[in-house]
């Protein structure tokens, strides 16, 4: 049986609020399940989804989820990072919060502003963000922010990962494909795909759709069983 996860325990295991976790059921960006009384349960495929939507961070004492995100995301750019704009994009975040983060990660001498050589059509010295090298928090650091993974468009946005693509709009001719979420809506998307011929969509499908989409998909009324084997083979290799 699949672990099910409490709302307070997926928020710790993401390195995230409750309240975050919360706002993402609202937007449907998963459905989880709910007891009799209300609360809701997590499966293995909501945390997969909403780790891709929220990302995850570790706990660091002393940083904020923020300001972990900032410093991770210059982390991998070892070139720096020209404006908080550019950190923000980096680290999936809003300008104005890698911002502050910025701020408080430059008083902690974590990171700093700094003069780089760049080609710009010819070559000119710029000014970059980027991590303090000599600060000995480093080597303790950036082990443990390797498995940072940074959070997707914001919810109710119009990221493209969440929209349908263009060449597979032909299996939805009925339906309205700029309201269909790839991910709100995995299981109607994943019935559709299976109940078509087209190998691509099927490649497609089970690159992207989460287990859970394709189980539902097979358990529904009337379809065929080579369908719903199908379904229960992609629902595997993506465990």
């Amino acid at each position: 049986m699949d672990t099910v996860l409490t709302t307070g325990q997926v928020a710790a295991e993401l390195g995230t609020t409750r309240s975050r976790v919360h706002r993402a059921v609202a937007a449907g960006l998963v459905r989880p399940a709910r007891t009799p009384g209300g609360h809701l349960r997590f499966n293995a495929d909501d945390v997969r989804l909403l780790e891709r939507r929220l990302g995850f961070a570790p706990r660091v004492a002393g940083l904020r989820r923020e300001e972990v995100l900032v410093f991770a995301a210059l982390l991998r750019h070892p070139l720096g990072l020209r404006s908080a704009r550019a950190v923000a994009r980096a680290a999936g975040i809003s300008p104005t919060t890698a911002s502050r983060a910025l701020r408080r990660l430059g008083r902690a001498a974590l990171v700093r502003r700094s003069r780089r050589r760049a080609v710009l059509g010819a070559g000119t010295d710029v000014d970059v963000w980027g991590v303090n090298v000599r600060d000995r928090r480093l080597g303790r650091l950036g082990p443990v922010l390797a498995g940072v993974v940074f959070p997707g468009p914001p919810m109710g946005g119009d990221g493209d990962d969440r929209r349908l693509p263009v060449w597979l709009r032909h299996l939805f001719w009925n339906a309205d494909t700029r309201r269909l979420d790839v991910e709100r809506d995995a299981a109607y998307i994943a019935g559709r795909v299976l109940g078509s011929e087209d190998a691509q969509a099927h490649a497609w499908a089970a690159a992207t759709l989460p287990a859970d989409a394709f189980l539902r998909a097979a358990s529904i009324r009337g379809v065929q069983p080579r369908r719903a084997a199908l379904a229960r083979n992609l629902a595997a290799a993506r465990h």
